[in-house]
């Protein structure tokens, strides 16, 4: 039988993710048996996927070495499991093998410049984020959010939102019938941060690279908001009204509580972090319940929550003016990094990605500050080439 190259990448995936059924072992052993040339190609997807952050947890790769324990693997009893959707992740992997190839070959050019004795003024190609964003009025109006500038907007259903000294946006209750919802947004840029508070009483801090959609004044039987990026809120209790965020295909439900979601178009992920009170998340079709101190966290397109116990203070901090890590990834960091003081980061070489670290750092703080801490912490080095900060190893 002849597999689609699609269908091979399927199986992969689900071999190295531990949720490939009977009949999909059959079908990859039958793929493999089939050439010799197979095995290598096999070995190679497994760690261009791994570069590529779409699988994980095979370290330094070799084509011998894989097969070794890959063919081992499959004749080992396996464990019974619930069997994922694999098929519409295909185009993720898609791009990723794309990106990867790419990747390649510009860090190949920049690592051949890479100079590591020189000193650097990180300063130069980085800013310290600060507190602003763009508001979009219901007619298409839009508002830059500026510091030190008190001023009261008025929409068209009369609703008065004020804009204070402190660069915060409140929302009055309007007394005034309202016959239809009239929506606003905000758009928090890269290197920025906002907060408001929305006519229930809701209070919402947003993240870099964020934005939230919302109605001026709530009617019917639900608040409903809608989320991209990352945002902490201290939701108004209201019995009779319920509060839901629209998160790509995931809704988070509550009546009143204090808690963070997260969920940037450019990660797999969507983290939702309860503080305290109670939420219910939905995701196609799938339900929890979560408690106090528990995240839930569920990949794109799945139906199936991850939860966990974890120290919430890790994943509201940032509202707070601060970056705190605990065992996190350089990769991560740097990704956090990034989005706060507007700077992209390169990798030389892959293994720096996963370097762990713990610490935390006051976002007011340039950024000279956190990559001389973590420069000090490990070996690795940072330089400057072109507008990018790149990663790499000390030179000897």
């Amino acid at each position: 039988m002849k597999f689609s190259e699609e269908h091979i990448v399927s199986l992969i995936i689900a071999y190295q993710e531990r949720v490939i059924s009977d009949e999909e072992i059959n079908e990859l052993s039958e793929w493999l048996d089939a050439d010799p040339d197979h095995a290598n190609k096999f070995a190679k997807y497994l760690a261009l996927l791994k570069e590529g952050k779409a699988v994980s947890q095979f370290d330094q790769i070799k084509s011998d070495e894989a097969w070794t324990k890959i063919s081992k693997s499959l004749t080992m009893p396996k464990k019974e499991t619930k069997v994922r959707k694999l098929k519409t992740w295909f185009p993720h992997v898609a791009a990723v093998v794309v990106v990867s190839l790419v990747s390649y070959f510009v860090l190949h050019q920049v690592s051949s410049d890479f100079d590591s004795n020189k000193t650097y003024n990180f300063a130069e190609v980085s800013t310290i984020g600060s507190k602003k964003a763009i508001l979009t009025l219901e007619g298409g109006q839009k508002l830059k959010l500026e510091k030190n500038l008190t001023k009261v907007i008025s929409e068209i259903d009369g609703t008065r939102i004020n804009k204070d000294s402190t660069n915060s946006l409140t929302y009055n209750n309007s007394q005034s019938h309202k016959t239809k919802l009239i929506y606003n947004r905000i758009d928090v840029p890269r290197g920025g941060e906002y907060n408001l508070i929305l006519a229930d009483g809701t209070r919402v801090w947003l993240n870099s690279q964020s934005s939230l959609r919302y109605p001026v004044q709530f009617m019917g039987k639900t608040r409903q908001v809608e989320l991209t990026g990352e945002g902490y809120f201290e939701v108004a209790h209201n019995p009779k009204q319920a509060f839901i965020i629209k998160a790509r295909d995931t809704e988070v439900k509550v009546l009143g509580t204090k808690f963070n979601v997260s969920t940037y178009d450019d990660e797999e992920f969507i983290a939702t972090t309860l503080i305290e009170g109670s939420v219910e998340l939905s995701s196609l079709g799938e339900k929890i319940r979560l408690k106090p101190g528990f995240q839930a966290v569920i990949k794109r397109g799945d139906d199936e929550f991850q939860i966990q116990a974890v120290n919430t203070d890790l994943y509201t901090s940032w509202m707070k003016g601060v970056f705190e890590f605990r065992n996190h990834s350089l990769e991560d960091i740097c990704h956090q990094l990034s989005r706060w003081y507007s700077v992209e980061f390169f990798f030389v070489e892959n293994q720096y990605r996963q370097l762990r670290f713990t610490g935390a750092v006051k976002r007011e703080k340039s950024i000279d500050f956190a990559l001389e801490m973590i420069e000090k912490m490990a070996n690795v080095k940072f330089a400057i080439k072109d507008d990018k900060i790149i990663v790499g190893r000390p030179t000897d």
